[in-house]
């Protein structure tokens, strides 16, 4: 679902390729049901203060679908296209790698990973990276 403009080089097909190989990667169990919702800051600050109580913009918030055990895993990625084209250049990614990954850290936490800590914050976005790296090394032209 998309909100708001993309960045070239964000699509479905893209998306989806990115998720399977995190997936894969990740030797995630089940199948696998993920909607990424691509909306506006004031979108996901409204769901920021509507589900976790706190009124302030963000760049991504997951949900989780399905209780983990069971056949078929769901959950739902939303993030901020806004805040992703905003951070892209301070973190040395371009808009489309940023929106990848935060897909990927959406990813992550429907899987379990957790970054409450800085050092889980540190392994985790570690992660991430490496998952990105690898991803973009099979799929560019």
């Amino acid at each position: 679902m998309t909100e708001v403009p993309v960045p070239p080089g964000i699509d479905e097909h893209d998306l989806k390729s990115l998720a399977n190989a995190v997936l894969q990667q990740e030797a995630a169990p089940g199948v696998w049901e993920i909607t990424v919702a691509l909306v506006a800051d004031d979108r996901l600050q409204a769901l920021h203060r509507d589900f976790m109580g706190i009124d302030t913009p963000t760049d991504i918030m997951t949900f989780p679908g399905a209780e983990s055990g069971e056949e078929l895993q769901s959950g739902e990625i939303v993030i901020s296209v806004d805040h992703a084209m905003t951070r892209a250049g301070s973190w040395g990614l371009s808009p489309a790698d940023e929106i990848r990954f935060l897909v990927i850290h959406g990813l992550l936490h429907l899987l379990g990973w957790r970054d409450e800590t800085e050092h889980d914050r540190a392994r985790m976005l570690t992660r991430q990276q490496v998952l990105l790296d690898e991803w973009r090394g099979r799929n560019t032209t």
